[in-house]
């Protein structure tokens, strides 16, 4: 169970995550973005993300179990995540190029494994998630 002050820390970073994706830049709003991961667990992986909203922040979500985690602050208020709030952290951040693509590498610990990942990104003053994928 999360406490108050995890539950406000979480607040404060989606209420910055927004603020930082309101400046992104348009998109095709009929593509959904699209997250693989490559690589086996534990050990060196890389997470890419495709048909994302161009030129924005993504972010790399990780949490312990998918969810229905709703965002309850910032210009994502009302966006529902794939993830729970266990262990719901930000693993990392990439700006998309021109075609909506992303890529995050790094040495996945043997804790991790059996967790599971999402982008979160936004265009448009809009919110939009990825799919989630577990790490196997």
């Amino acid at each position: 169970m999360q406490t108050f002050a995890q539950t406000k820390r979480l607040k404060w970073f989606f209420t910055v995550a927004a603020a930082a994706m309101s400046l992104a830049a348009a998109s095709d709003a009929s593509a959904q973005p699209v997250l693989t991961l490559e690589g086996s667990c534990p050990g060196p992986m890389r997470a890419e993300v495709r048909n994302a909203p161009r030129n924005v922040s993504a972010f790399l979500l990780f949490a312990r179990s998918t969810g229905s985690f709703l965002i309850r602050g910032g210009a994502c208020w009302g966006t529902t995540l794939g993830l729970s709030s266990q262990g719901l952290r930000q693993v990392g951040e990439a700006i998309t190029d021109g075609t909506g693509f992303a890529s995050f590498e790094g040495n996945v610990g043997r804790a991790a494994c059996g967790g599971y990942l999402q982008i979160l990104m936004g265009a448009g003053g809009g919110c939009q998630t990825s799919n989630v994928v577990r790490i196997e």
